[in-house]
């Protein structure tokens, strides 16, 4: 079984490859998902599995624990474990935030790729924290040429 961290993961990816990837996976038969929450007062388990015929299983899994941050923790955690199409053995757990980053924005990336036109030079990203950051990264490798404005930034209070 491999294990794959973070920083591991962050070293390998590649934003047009994942978008390629991203695309590709939309030929492949739908996914069978169930989703299951647990709640305990205040924290919750998340739960994700999906099935794919012929490609294998995963189960993504996330803990939110709102009073973490008072402890120095993070909020939310968790990890995706991978099993095989074949034997429904455990092949890999990834990081879920690894996961977070990178499949939210290629998602996203491969998207603006299929239907923006390659020649837009102004991107609007609407995000915050991890998500923004990683969109803002993803559209940079897909629209090399769009010049970001940090300037432009606003910050909106509800």
């Amino acid at each position: 079984m491999e294990q794959i961290s973070f920083q591991d993961g962050e070293q390998v990816m590649d934003w047009l490859a994942l978008a390629q990837a991203v695309r590709d996976g939309h030929t492949l038969p739908k996914a069978e998902i169930s989703d299951t929450f647990l709640y305990r007062g205040k924290d919750t388990l998340l739960n994700r599995a999906a099935w794919i015929d012929g490609l294998g299983l995963a189960v993504k899994s996330a803990t939110v624990f709102p009073d973490n941050p008072a402890q120095g923790k993070p909020m939310i955690n968790g990890g995706v474990t991978l099993y095989s199409n074949d034997t429904g053995e455990l092949e890999a757990l990834i990081d879920f935030h690894l996961i977070t980053k990178w499949k939210t924005a290629g998602d996203s990336l491969c998207a603006a790729l299929r239907l923006a036109r390659r020649d837009s030079r102004k991107i609007l990203i609407v995000g915050a924290g991890t998500v923004g950051r990683s969109l803002r990264a993803a559209y940079g490798a897909g629209f090399p040429d769009t010049e970001f404005n940090p300037r432009s930034l606003r910050r909106f209070e509800i």
